[in-house]
C-alpha cells in the first residue's frame, strides 16, 4: 500500500520594544544541568512530567563553551575599542575600521544597495540607527565567528514577491561553522526570503527580537547546533510565488548531499517564541532534526502549528531518508481561528509506504494544548506516523473538528497517555473521533485517555480502529461522553478496564 507523503495542507503586534513586551512575565530559564531522558515506561507509569532531553542545558553549555554570556560579552568590547558610523561616508568603511572584538555604534539611517559585510568578531551596537535597502540582498552579511548584533533595525524590499533578501545572513561551513554568534533585539521587517539566516553555526542565540513580514522563512537554520531561539515574535510569513511553503522557524539541513556535508540541526531549543500567521504552511519546523526541544512556544494561525518531520534522501529529491530524532514537543499552545486542511502538531519518520523501513521518528509530545484543527483528510490536532517508540502524554485538545488524535500508519511501540480531547466539531455527516486509526501497522498502548464533551453536538467514537493489521492496548480510557466508545476490526484492539 503506497500512502502519499503528507504533513498538513498546505494583528499586528504590538510595537513596543521586542525585550520589554516578550520578556515580561515569561523568564527564560538556564538549565544548569540535564535532566534523565523520559521513556515510554516512565510516561506509563507516571513521569510524563519529567524532562526528556539533556537539550534543555545548550544554552548554559554555550556560555559555558564560549567562555562569557551575552551581557559579558558585550561589556568586554571597552570605550576605547568603540567606534561610531558618524562622520563616514560609507558604513562599510566604520565596519573595517573595528578592531577585533570592538563595538561599532550605529546611530544614522543607512540606506544601502550591497551587503554590509562583517568579516572579525565585533559587536555592532543600534543606538538610534537603522538600515534599509530597496534591493534583494542580505542587508548583514556575516562570516565570522563572535559577531553579536544588539537592537538593529532592519528593513528589506518588501514581503510581496519572491528573491533572495535577507535581514542577517551568518555564512559558515561543514569544515568551519560559525561560532558564538546572536542577534539580540532586532527589529528584522519587510525582507522576501528570510528575516535571520544561520548557516552551519554553532552556540547561537536569536532572542528578544520582532521579525515580521516577511516572504520565506523568520528564523531559517542550516546545519546549526548547540543553539537557542528565544522570546522572538514572529509574524506575518507571507510565502509569495513561487514559494510553495514557508516557516516561522525552522531548522534543517541541506538536501543536495549528506550528512558529512550538511549535518542535521540539532540540540537546539526553540522556547518562548510567539509565531503567528503563517497561513501557507508551517509555525515552527524541523526536517530531520535531532534533539530538538520546542519548549513554551504559542504558534496562532498557522496551516500547520509545529511540524517535526523527515529530511529528504539525497540522491532521490521524492524520498525522505532522514527522520527526526529524539526531539521535543513540550508545553506549546497551538490555537487557530479559521477553518481548512492542517494538522496541529505533525510527528512523521522517513518513508513512503506502509511499514517503510526507513528511519523513524521518535521523542515526545507533552503538555501541549491544540485548538482548532483536524478538518482535512487524515489531519487531526496531533497527526503522527512512521515514529518509533513516541510517547504522547498529557496533553488538552479541546474543540478541534471531527479528530484528536490520527494514528495515521505505522507507528511502532507508540504511547497515548493521559490526554483529554473536548468538544469536537462535526465535519458534515461525518462521524467526530477521539483517536482515530486511520491505516495499518500501528502497534502500542492508549492508556488513561478521556474525551470529554456533549453527546448532544453529535455522534462521537472513542477509538476508530477498523483495520484489523493493527496491535493497540487500550487501558483504563474513559469513552463515556462518547456516543460509542470503541470501534475496531476483529483483533485489532484489546481493552483491559474500560467501561
Amino acid at each position: 500500500m503506497t500512502i502519499v507523503s503528507h504533513h498538513g495542507s498546505s494583528t499586528a503586534p504590538h510595537l513596543l520594544r521586542p525585550h520589554l513586551e516578550l520578556g515580561r512575565g515569561r523568564p527564560v530559564t538556564r538549565h544548569g544541568s540535564p535532566r534523565p531522558a523520559i521513556t515510554r515506561r516512565g510516561a506509563l507509569l507516571g513521569a510524563a512530567g519529567a524532562i526528556p532531553v539533556s537539550l534543555f542545558a545548550a544554552e548554559a553549555r554555550a556560555a559555558a563553551a564560549s567562555g562569557r554570556v551575552d551581557a559579558g560579552h558585550t561589556a568586554q568590547a571597552s570605550a576605547s575599542q568603540a567606534v561610531s558610523d558618524l562622520g563616514v561616508a560609507r558604513l562599510q568603511d566604520a565596519v573595517d575600521a573595528v578592531r577585533a572584538d570592538g563595538v561599532l555604534v550605529v546611530t544614522r539611517q543607512w540606506t544601502l544597495s550591497e551587503p554590509l559585510r562583517i568579516a572579525r568578531p565585533l559587536t555592532v551596537r543600534f543606538v538610534g540607527g537603522s538600515l534599509s535597502t530597496p534591493r534583494d540582498i542580505d542587508l548583514v552579511s556575516v562570516t565570522a565567528s563572535g559577531v553579536t548584533l544588539i537592537d538593529a533595525v532592519l528593513r528589506g524590499s518588501g514581503s510581496g514577491h519572491s528573491g533572495l533578501g535577507r535581514g542577517v545572513r551568518f555564512i559558515g561551513t561543514a569544515a568551519r561553522p560559525l561560532r558564538d554568534v546572536r542577534v539580540l533585539g532586532a527589529d528584522i521587517r519587510d525582507f522576501p526570503h528570510d528575516g535571520v539566516l544561520l548557516e552551519h553555526c554553532t552556540v547561537f542565540t536569536v532572542a528578544d527580537s520582532v521579525i515580521e513580514d516577511i516572504g520565506y522563512a523568520g528564523v531559517l537554520m542550516f546545519s546549526c547546533t548547540d543553539g537557542t531561539v528565544r522570546n522572538n515574535r514572529i509574524a506575518r510569513i507571507t510565502q509569495p510565488a513561487p514559494y510553495v511553503n514557508s516557516y516561522g522557524i525552522e531548522a534543517v539541513r541541506a538536501t543536495t548531499t549528506g550528512l558529512e556535508g550538511a549535518p542535521r540541526s540539532a540540540r537546539v531549543v526553540i522556547a518562548d517564541n510567539h509565531v503567528s500567521d503563517v497561513p501557507g504552511w508551517e509555525g515552527i519546523d524541523t526536517h530531520g532534526g535531532q534533539s530538538i526541544a520546542i519548549l513554551r512556544n504559542r504558534v496562532e494561525n498557522c496551516r500547520v502549528g509545529i511540524a517535526i518531520v523527515p529530511s529528504k534522501d539525497e540522491s532521490d529529491a521524492k524520498a525522505t531518508k532522514y527522520a527526526p530524532l529524539d526531539c521535543s514537543v513540550i508545553d506549546n499552545v497551538v490555537h487557530r481561528t479559521t477553518t481548512g486542511p492542517g494538522s496541529g502538531i505533525v510527528v512523521r519518520g522517513a518513508g513512503e509506504r506502509v511499514g517503510d523501513c526507513a528511519e523513524r521518528a521518535n521523542g515526545i509530545i507533552l503538555r501541549n494544548t491544540v485548538t482548532g484543527y483536524g478538518d482535512g483528510d487524515r489531519d487531526a490536532a496531533v497527526l503522527v506516523y512512521l515514529t518509533r517508540h513516541l510517547v504522547i502524554a498529557d496533553n488538552h485538545l479541546p474543540g478541534g473538528v471531527r479528530r484528536g488524535l490520527s494514528l495515521y500508519h505505522s507507528n511502532d511501540g507508540i504511547a497515548l497517555v493521559r490526554n483529554r480531547i473536548a468538544g469536537l466539531r462535526a465535519q458534515g455527516a461525518a462521524t467526530s473521533v477521539a483517536i482515530d486509526v486511520r491505516a495499518t501497522e500501528n502497534r502500542g498502548h492508549v492508556v488513561g485517555n478521556r474525551y470529554e464533551g456533549s453527546v448532544e453536538s453529535g455522534a462521537v467514537y472513542g477509538v476508530l480502529c477498523r483495520q484489523t493489521a493493527n496491535d493497540l492496548v487500550l487501558v483504563d480510557n474513559d469513552w463515556a461522553a462518547t456516543t460509542t466508545a470503541v470501534v475496531a476490526g476483529a483483533g485489532a484492539v484489546v481493552r483491559v478496564r474500560e467501561g
